[in-house]
């Protein structure tokens, strides 16, 4: 059995596997570095979304001593869009490490790999497997819901993982971890899809316990508790320039932020209006909310229209020009804000 499901996998992703620009490669230490940096834009984000960030990250850092030479800045820039900044960060302090501490050769060492800023288990995991063909698998949620249903198991028991890693040991392929590991990935990313598995494609349904008996349910249990945080947002804007805080907000720290004010705090009181800004007239809030996502934070903002800002007396509080806006590290939450302004989008009461 062992042998016949993954040669069945293993033949079916020679035929069907996607062209990725990280599987493209001019040598070992290319192949070492392309999935590297692919593992860490494709923590809780989707393929297709990745491939854009990914080849332009590679035009301007096409090899690690070049990215570990990097300003955080122009990383936080290329990576602008593609959220969960904090990769970003770890990326570049690993590649410092690797080129400083080890030479510029990424260990092949699970232990030391997860040693490295922003790689855990499963990262260190899907690195020995695809880059050094070490016999790893990692675990990602594909992975989990094809063996899943392949064996007909239910998310509902403490011991659920680690039936599906035993299940996986069973059946791996006796050497080539690394196509191995890309073949798992790729039944649950094409095949194995959460919603309506396309089975008449599978290589493997003749064995598969959930298509004989029709029951495709797979739920996902523990998931991360999505927090509310909600906020003012003061929105002033006049001769092509719009109001910036440079006070670091914990979710957009190390950008340029439109100012955010904490919900519970009494936006309009005298204490408010003496120590930030004068402002001419009353400030309107939007009749709508404005959301905003990032990881497993959902923000609620409203926004505050101030007709015009007489005097800044708060440091924290500057301008920025619109025709100067690209060249500015905006948040993503800033830069999502402004482009609906420019289309118009946003009404005010």
């Amino acid at each position: 059995m062992k042998n016949v499901l993954s040669n069945k996998i293993l033949a079916w992703y020679d035929n069907h596997q996607r062209d990725l620009p990280w599987r493209r490669y001019r040598g070992f230490q290319d192949r070492i570095y392309k999935v590297l940096v692919s593992e860490f834009m494709l923590q809780q984000t989707q393929v297709k979304i990745v491939i854009p960030f990914f080849n332009k990250f590679l035009k301007t850092f096409p090899n690690l001593k070049k990215l570990s030479k990097a300003k955080l800045e122009k990383v936080y820039k290329l990576w602008q869009g593609l959220g969960y900044y904090s990769r970003a960060k770890n990326l570049l302090n690993t590649a410092k490490i690797i080129q400083s501490k080890y030479k510029g050769t990424l260990p092949d060492d699970f232990e030391t790999l997860k040693s490295f800023p922003g790689i855990g288990d499963y990262t260190a995991s899907a690195i020995m497997a695809i880059a050094f063909n070490k016999d790893f698998i990692g675990i990602d949620g594909n992975v989990e819901r094809f063996v899943a249903r392949l064996f007909g198991y239910k998310n509902n028991k403490k011991n659920f993982k680690n039936c599906i890693f035993l299940k996986l040991k069973e059946i791996k392929s006796e050497n080539n971890f690394s196509q191995f590991a890309q073949a798992l990935m790729e039944m649950g990313a094409l095949v194995c899809t959460p919603q309506n598995p396309k089975c008449n494609i599978c290589p493997v349904k003749q064995n598969c316990i959930s298509f004989k008996k029709k029951d495709f349910d797979y739920k996902i249990f523990n998931k991360k508790k999505v927090n509310i945080k909600k906020y003012y947002l003061l929105y002033a804007s006049e001769k092509n320039k719009i109001l910036f805080f440079n006070k670091k907000n914990k979710l957009l720290k190390d950008f340029a932020n439109l100012p955010l004010i904490d919900y519970k705090k009494n936006l309009f009181d005298m204490n408010f209006k003496k120590n930030s800004f004068l402002f001419e007239g009353q400030p309107k809030i939007i009749e709508k909310n404005f959301i905003h996502n990032i990881s497993n934070i959902k923000m609620v903002i409203k926004i505050v229209l101030f007709k015009r800002i007489k005097k800044i007396k708060d440091k924290q509080f500057y301008w920025i020009n619109y025709n100067k806006m690209d060249n500015s590290l905006l948040s993503g939450f800033s830069k999502k804000f402004i482009e609906l302004i420019k289309s118009k989008k946003i009404k005010y009461v």
